[in-house]
């Protein structure tokens, strides 16, 4: 009869075990998949602003500006030594074009509706000098990335 319930217990806690394995595997798996879609959309939101800051650097305060050709090669060299692959001129015109045919107002009305808290703090709560800055870079992104929930690949033409 002891044995009988140790076996039944035994099974009792590897079914449970399982359970705990299956629900932490989808836990695991929802958290990477939620990942990869929230930095997808930061990057989105990052070439995005690349391009931006492209175009009024190319614009300096006019209304139209040539076409920088030249500018985009010299940015293509220098942020290709600076942070590595990924800024070739092409790559770079993209993100000019993206922002171009995406306008502030596109974007504006995509996230109409939602509201943003007025002060916002660090993880932490902690404000240091660097998180301060970097608070300035990344937050506005965050936000406009709720505008492009899709990958990179999906807005360019190449």
């Amino acid at each position: 009869m002891k044995d009988e319930v140790s076996k039944e217990g035994r099974r009792s806690v590897r079914f449970h075990y399982e359970g705990l394995v299956n629900g932490l595997g989808q836990l695991l798996e929802a958290a990477r998949h939620a990942s990869v879609r929230a930095t997808n959309s930061l990057m989105t939101a990052t070439y995005w602003e690349v391009g931006r800051r492209i175009v009024e650097f190319e614009q300096g305060g006019k209304k139209r500006a040539e076409y920088g050709e030249e500018l985009l090669k010299r940015l293509a060299k220098d942020l290709t030594v600076r942070l590595g692959r990924g800024f070739s001129r092409q790559n770079l015109q993209n993100m000019w074009q993206f922002y171009s045919e995406c306008s502030t107002s596109w974007i504006c009305q995509r996230l109409s509706g939602n509201s943003y808290p007025a002060k916002r703090q660090t993880p932490s709560g902690i404000s240091t000098p660097e998180s301060v800055h970097l608070q300035k870079i990344v937050l506005p992104l965050v936000d406009i990335a709720r505008a492009f929930p899709l990958p990179w690949s999906h807005y360019v033409c190449s």
